[in-house]
């Protein structure tokens, strides 16, 4: 999958000359890039932090073909780093973008739902071919992630100015 090409939403470089309609316009479709992402990041995250704690029930001992503990230790490695309930925002539920499929295919041919069952029986090179590859997509959708940020940021911001500096109510509707 090609992240450049999916956050290519033009975003001029002088905000000014774009309507609020057109500034609304652009900053929804970058917050629809964005639950995309962070979709897809989630799903990436989940088979990583699959991958290791299999690699720590390796290190912890156990060997190829063991599936000691495999189990008890994905409740755990799953819901690392999981968001408290006392945030200013409540979840949302949101239906991922048609495009994470292609991404879900990516993610499959390293490791696929069928694989993610028999990590025990993956030789170490394997797991850390897998591990690397993930991490490598992991990176890729964070960036991809950071820069939509950037330019939702950029977009919020101007908005924010012009309700500041008295943009007329008819401006402000929708």
């Amino acid at each position: 999958m090609d992240l450049e090409t999916l956050i290519d939403i033009d975003v001029p470089e002088d905000l000014s000359s774009l309507s609020m309609v057109d500034l609304r316009t652009v900053r929804n479709q970058l917050q629809d890039v964005e639950n995309g992402l962070s979709f897809a990041r989630r799903m990436v995250q989940g088979r990583l932090d699959t991958v290791a704690a299999e690699v720590e029930r390796r290190t912890d001992g156990a060997g190829v073909g063991s599936d000691d503990s495999v189990v008890e230790r994905l409740s755990t490695a799953l819901s690392a780093g999981t968001r408290s309930s006392n945030l200013p925002r409540p979840p949302q539920e949101l239906e991922p973008p048609g495009w994470v499929d292609a991404l879900l295919v990516d993610l499959d041919a390293i490791v696929g739902p069928t694989d993610l069952g028999r990590l025990s029986e993956l030789d170490a090179d394997r797991l850390n071919v897998v591990t690397e590859e993930l991490a490598s997509i992991e990176r890729q959708v964070s960036s991809a992630r950071r820069e939509v940020h950037e330019r939702i940021d950029r977009l919020q911001a101007e908005l924010v100015e012009r309700y500041r500096s008295g943009a007329s109510v008819d401006d402000l509707l929708p």
